[in-house]
């Protein structure tokens, strides 16, 4: 390649690191008029550069020199600037990608592409951390089960294996189970009066609970719900060996076991981010497998935010023409990777329809996030007539670093494209709940606008937090009227403006959990810190992923006991709905990368969803985790291996 970035740490304290940045022109020809173009998640300082002026928006830098005179055949620029931030520890802390373009004719950017060096983290290296797993046991469920109890012999499971026509309530559980057995056996499995795989209506059991009884000639599953029917399908799966027993007639040695089993906590999601990066439907099916097949129950779907707006509203087609797509030649400025050309995608509300029965056959409940008053950048963007008030002249820094990504709580247009977008949603997700987000709006915002101190005299509002409460009671109504409960992150209380009513996900600790759940929400407990599955999984340099609340290894993840430290009679108890996994895709762009960053700490977050604390234990865990390997393996999955 012709030209080159070198990223180097030359110093760095607690909480300031300062930078070098090279880029070498390896080519036979002068290279004028140019500009660095590059990502980096971290916000640089620009008036540190000693050499060059910078633009950054977001995580997308243009740097130009301060000279014209052009970059000559074999010799290199040479700049440093200060972050503030404290010392890197990962590789991809650095830049990840980057590109030059020269004087655009007519302002159309084309990229040359730059090669970037792995930066240099002037810092010892640090061995990869391993967890070592003892061998696998005869049953590897996970979770594990309130009672499992082993019997004598198998069950054959072969192209001769047949369904019970079933009770209305399994009529998704056996559709799933039919697919998978196709899959296993290569054959279309029947439903008939006298199959040999039974589920039973058992109106005793309570909602999602169930029993599993796996004997020579039959196999009995039994639930008095729709959730409980999944989680015995689930669990049978589970007992399916890797691979058969016999190649030749694909048949399968099931284990016979007698199972009783509900789950821990009611709520047990994973929340995906498909707003930073793109991720198709097929591989939201393949996740949604796997989330049914380890007993969650739902799946929350980030969907909107600065980055890109991912889902088809019919009254506003410029969502998906404009927002969806970002480049350097898009409204939508480059971000995080794939900075050098067009990219993105968005879902149509046919898309959004099949995915959703897809779930429901695996007891999945798909709940959208449309995210506000924050994170609205690809919104505004796209609709700058309705979304922007010229008159608002407030500065202010999204965490993001972004200076134009709020909605505005002072303008008609605002509560327009609120409704209008909530209402269709409602129409489209058949879900009890839509989460409206509500988190990281900046201090600064709407503090310079007229018409935002005259909305806050109008109402005796003090502080400007309490506009975002303006904004959310006004989403909370539009959603009451639906029928549907509302969601937000834990910011979503500031300004105390939403009912109780409103249900509230803690993300930066446990604490902001706790707090909430004392004031009477109820509360999804998702901390950064024992849940994110994009903080790095280890502590070598190499190690994929992010570190802002940490590194998450396996046994950490595994470690989690919401309120532990909580007397058992403390009321803020009753209002801990669940726990949930999240995985935000700022660097995840790719199947592979996609599924490293999920497995196998997937199986371990599953385990603190749905089994008693009292019952887990982590070395039984290590050694189921071994046996589910070999499924991971058979399936295909990248996952990290823990040795």
């Amino acid at each position: 390649m012709s030209y080159r970035v070198d990223f180097t740490v030359i110093s760095q304290s607690e909480q300031q690191s300062r930078f070098a940045l090279t880029l070498h022109n390896l080519s036979d020809q002068p290279l004028h008029n140019w500009s660095l173009h590059f990502a980096i998640g971290r916000w640089i300082h620009a008036d540190t550069l000693s050499n060059g002026k910078l633009q950054q928006l977001g995580s997308y830098c243009i740097l130009t020199p301060n000279k014209s005179a052009p970059l000559a055949p074999n010799s290199h620029f040479y700049t440093e600037f200060t972050i503030g931030t404290s010392p890197f520890t990962l590789y991809e802390d650095g830049i990840p990608e980057a590109f030059i373009s020269t004087s655009p004719e007519g302002n159309f950017i084309k990229p040359i592409p730059v090669e970037v060096t792995t930066i240099n983290l002037d810092h010892p290296v640090t061995e990869r951390f391993s967890t070592a797993l003892p061998a696998a046991k005869a049953i590897n469920l996970i979770p594990a089960p309130c009672s499992l109890t082993p019997l004598q012999g198998e069950f054959k499971l072969t192209q001769h294996t047949a369904i019970t026509a079933p009770t209305e309530k399994a009529a998704g559980s056996t559709r799933w189970l039919q697919a998978e057995l196709c899959r296993l056996l290569h054959e279309d499995i029947p439903v008939r009066q006298d199959g040999n795989i039974t589920y039973q209506y058992h109106e005793e059991l309570a909602e999602g609970a169930y029993c599993l009884l796996i004997e020579q000639d039959n196999i009995w599953l039994q639930a008095s719900s729709e959730s409980g029917f999944v989680h015995a399908t689930s669990s049978l799966l589970q007992l399916i060996p890797a691979a058969p027993a016999h190649q030749v007639h694909a048949a399968y040695s099931v284990p016979m076991v007698e199972i009783a089993d509900r789950p821990n906590y009611q709520y047990r999601g994973m929340m995906l981010d498909c707003a930073r990066h793109f991720h198709p439907v097929k591989r939201l099916q393949h996740l949604i497998d796997h989330l049914a097949r380890y007993k969650f129950n739902t799946f929350h779907w980030h969907l909107t935010d600065d980055e890109g707006w991912r889902i088809e509203i019919d009254a506003y087609p410029e969502l998906t023409r404009i927002g969806a797509w970002r480049g350097p030649n898009e409204i939508i400025q480059p971000q995080f990777t794939t900075i050098s050309q067009r990219y993105g995608g968005y879902y149509t509300k046919q898309d959004v329809r099949e995915l959703i029965a897809y779930a429901s056959d695996r007891g999945i409940t798909i709940i959208p996030e449309i995210d506000i008053p924050g994170h609205c950048r690809a919104a505004i963007k796209s609709l700058p007539d309705l979304l922007v008030d010229p008159n608002d002249h407030s500065t202010y820094r999204s965490i993001q670093g972004y200076p134009d990504n709020i909605l505005s709580p002072a303008i008609k247009g605002t509560y327009t494209f609120i409704s209008n977008v909530l209402e269709e949603i409602c129409e489209l997700f058949p879900a009890p709940y839509v989460h409206i987000g509500g988190d990281e709006v900046p201090l600064g915002v709407w503090t310079n606008s007229t018409a935002c101190q005259s909305l806050m005299e109008q109402h005796g509002y003090q502080e400007p937090s309490e506009l975002q409460g303006h904004i959310l009671r006004f989403a909370e109504e539009v959603l009451q009227a639906k029928g549907k409960r509302m969601m937000g992150w834990e910011e979503a209380v500031e300004g105390n403006k939403v009912s109780k009513n409103t249900m509230i996900f803690s993300w930066r600790s446990e604490e902001a959990g706790l707090a909430c759940a004392h004031a009477g929400y109820d509360v999804v407990m998702q901390p950064a810190q024992f849940t994110y599955l994009d903080l790095a999984q280890g502590y070598s340099a190499d190690e994929p992923g992010v570190d802002w609340a940490g590194k998450l290894p396996l046994d950490t993840a595994y470690s989690y006991k919401p309120l532990s430290n909580l007397d058992d009679s403390d009321p803020a108890h009753q209002h801990i709905r669940g726990i949930q996994a999240a995985l935000w895709c700022e660097l995840v762009n790719n199947q592979s990368r996609f599924e490293y960053m999920i497995y196998p700490r997937l199986l371990a977050i599953a385990e603190l969803c749905w089994t008693k604390p009292e019952q887990r234990n982590w070395k039984d865990f290590k050694a189921r985790l071994q046996g589910q390997l070999k499924y991971l393996d058979q399936a295909g999955i990248n996952y990290r291996h823990c040795e």
